[in-house]
């Protein structure tokens, strides 16, 4: 073979390689709280799905497989709460575990939301803690439910019966992600990273997303009041 085929070959080689994803490409981390179904019409008989919701995404459908160790020992019911975590290749996730968000196996907590139309007065929306709207979620039994609770509101996962009742907020931020959170005195400080500076505007605006992760953190007996890290966080 003369140089300049096999510089042809080692070029189309390149092109090719370069333009097929690798299975790596085409995988991502899946970690979803939703319901599972099986047989349902439209969906493939004998297997498992996840039915769950996504900001702007309702109504969204993920095949479970259930090939690994962990996942084949549980016990699924029709229409049941559960968290799935795995990896998600296409539209079926290997499921690494599933955690049942049934009120008996499960930690109930509350998210602050917010409704305008609970906050009006002279003028219009008041921007006050009168139009939080607590709502229940169930997570799985942890030691650490102030992180789990404040990342989860941060997700800002609103069901369709909520958003219609005019539940709203904000979350989730672009960017805006929790890295730590401590309890010392009854003082919980919140770590936040913000690179993309979404926690800063107007004071109505910053007040209200405020309110939404303190009043989120002091549902727990051991918070008192809420820090936020770096200061520079929630400024009009």
């Amino acid at each position: 073979m003369t140089a300049g085929v096999l510089i042809l070959v080692l070029g189309a080689w390149f092109l090719y390689t370069s333009k097929s994803p690798t299975l790596s490409e085409q995988e991502s981390s899946f970690a979803q709280d939703g319901a599972v179904i099986k047989d349902n019409p439209g969906f493939k008989p004998g297997v498992w799905f996840l039915s769950y919701e996504e900001p702007g995404s309702p109504g969204l459908s993920v095949e479970l497989n259930l090939n690994s160790v962990e996942a084949s020992r549980i016990s699924l019911s029709q229409g049941e709460r559960v968290r799935v975590e795995g990896i998600l290749y296409g539209n079926v996730v290997s499921v690494r575990s599933i955690t049942s968000l049934s009120i008996e196996t499960g930690m109930p907590i509350k998210l602050y939301f917010y409704n305008p139309a609970l906050d009006q007065g002279p003028g219009g929306v008041q921007c006050s803690r009168n139009g939080l709207v607590a709502v229940e979620r169930v997570i799985p039994k942890t030691q650490t439910p102030l992180t789990d609770a404040v990342k989860l509101l941060l997700r800002g996962e609103i069901s369709d019966s909520e958003r219609a009742s005019g539940i709203q907020s904000e979350f989730p931020l672009p960017g805006l992600t929790l890295t730590s959170a401590a309890i010392t005195d009854g003082v919980a400080t919140l770590t936040l990273r913000d690179p993309q500076h979404k926690t800063v505007g107007g004071s109505c605006r910053v007040g209200i997303l405020w309110a939404q992760i303190s009043e989120t953190a002091k549902q727990f007996a051991t918070v008192k009041s809420v820090r936020f890290l770096p200061e520079e966080l929630f400024q009009p």
